[in-house]
């Protein structure tokens, strides 16, 4: 209701009082010219006078007003679309789970059956044709791939190493890193295990791509991986003292790009800050759901 009283046509009506009250003071102030030569004000004279200082007031007010509920307004839809973010990516991520668990319990068994019936025939069939034996094995082999692209696909759904947690998970990705590159690495947590389950997923693949890429290109020789909850926001920091990427900007690869989009849909932003020579810093930004804030506050 109070907002009808700040639309343009009540402005132009207030205006238009305004108008009209000057005119009916410079209508008195000529009706009354031997009062005014004298030095003393008509009595119409104020009354007018008051009459545009609140009308003045009134409009200034209106303003004022005006800017708190626009204000109000901006803040009740960016905090419904954070809400409604959450919310779409709490759903993302339960559908993957479902995904997940739906392809290892059907899928999987069958390629698994599937394999067994394999090895039996093979190992019924000794002295087979060696066409039929070197089938049989080609089968086998196809098989074996089938299960470890079907791991792959569930792994990236959802990685089984976060049931551990998002620490423990990062913990186990380092360690893997440096027995496999030689590469020193160092880690800092500073989260608590309700805010590193709220985006665990995203910040897992996020440091499986950063490391990647360090092992193709970086020729670092330390990567040092910060993980920080600072208020209703969690930050990951993963930087490398490498030689850094060419270009400016840098260029980016189909996984950073990919990674990009991810972490937009999830309400947070990505940079990359590099320098040739001195090495690269990959920064993550991402909010907390609104969930984790109240707990926060009830503690």
């Amino acid at each position: 209701m109070v907002q009808r009283w700040i639309r343009p046509p009540y402005r132009r009506s207030i205006l238009a009082c305004l108008a009209a009250a000057a005119l009916a003071s410079l209508h008195a102030g000529h009706a009354a010219g031997p009062m005014l030569q004298t030095g003393t004000p008509s009595p119409s004279m104020l009354a007018c006078a008051i009459l545009c200082g609140g009308l003045a007031l009134l409009l200034w007010r209106q303003h004022r007003l005006a800017l708190r509920l626009r204000a109000l307004e901006q803040l009740r839809a960016q905090a419904e679309q954070e809400r409604l973010a959450s919310g779409q990516h709490k759903a993302r991520e339960q559908e993957r789970l479902r995904i997940g668990r739906d392809i290892h319990d059907d899928l999987g068994q069958h390629l698994l059956t599937l394999k067994i019936d394999l090895a039996m025939l093979q190992t019924s069939t000794p002295d087979a044709d060696p066409l039929l034996t070197r089938q049989l094995a080609m089968m086998a082999r196809n098989v074996d791939l089938s299960i470890a692209a079907l791991r792959c696909v569930i792994h990236d759904l959802r990685p089984p190493a976060l049931d551990a947690g998002l620490q423990a998970a990062c913990d186990g990705l380092l360690a893997d890193f440096k027995r496999t590159t030689g590469i020193d690495c160092s880690c800092d947590y500073q989260l608590d295990a309700a805010a590193g389950s709220a985006h665990g997923p995203l910040l897992y693949h996020a440091l499986q791509e950063a490391l990647a890429n360090i092992a193709r290109h970086a020729r670092a020789t330390h990567v040092q991986l910060c993980l920080q909850q600072a208020g209703d926001t969690l930050a990951c920091r993963i930087s490398d003292d490498g030689v850094g990427l060419t270009g400016s900007p840098p260029r980016l690869g189909c996984g950073l790009s990919g990674m990009h989009e991810r972490v937009a849909a999830a309400g947070g932003s990505l940079h990359i800050e590099s320098h040739s020579g001195a090495g690269t810093t990959l920064s993550l930004s991402l909010p907390l759901p609104a969930s984790h804030d109240e707990a926060m506050l009830h503690r």
